[in-house]
């Protein structure tokens, strides 16, 4: 059975020897500690809350497995106003300490570290930038006035012909 840490999440940790303890971390961050996400938000108030649980893989690796979930207040890329998206994933991934050890067996995304710690905020806060919508926006049911959450996007209309177009067919004679 594995250990649940579910008191005040570790700044640092060290994925090694919570593997070899098999512990769980649960808990929740502050999305202000996340300078990099906190810079694409409208606001940085909220948290994100996760279960990691550590336990040691193949090859020497350490295996991370869990998720997250938050809610997170973006800008609308069809009406520029605030929208909140949701977003909740399954992290897996494998953690090696030696570039040799890259290629891991299994759906497992790999991290190489060259430290025997990391930054829990970092490593959630890269989790959830590669899960966050590239163009993020209202959903229909829940635009605003003057989003164009529920407009199809108009085909172009056909040019009318260009006027010189005839001037093409003409053949210059020898001045």
């Amino acid at each position: 059975m594995p250990r649940l840490m579910s008191s005040e999440l570790p700044h640092i940790i060290a994925p090694e020897r919570l593997a070899r303890a098999g512990v769980c971390v649960q808990g929740q961050l502050q999305l202000r500690a996340m300078s990099r996400l906190a810079a694409l938000l409208v606001d940085d108030r909220g948290t994100v809350s996760l279960t990691l649980a550590f336990s040691l893989a193949e090859h020497g690796a350490v295996r991370v497995s869990g998720d997250y979930a938050t809610q997170l207040r973006l800008v609308c890329q069809r009406c520029l106003e605030p929208v909140t998206v949701s977003l909740a994933d399954t992290i897996e991934v494998g953690i090696v300490f030696t570039e040799a050890a890259r290629q891991l067996p299994g759906p497992v995304e790999t991290l190489v570290l060259t430290e025997e710690t990391m930054v829990l905020t970092d490593f959630i806060e890269d989790e959830i930038l590669l899960g966050m919508p590239i163009a993020p926006k209202h959903e229909h049911q829940t635009a605003p006035a003057g989003c164009c959450a529920d407009e199809q996007i108009a085909e172009p209309e056909q040019a009318e012909p260009n006027p010189f177009h005839v001037l093409k067919t003409l053949q210059l004679g020898d001045a």
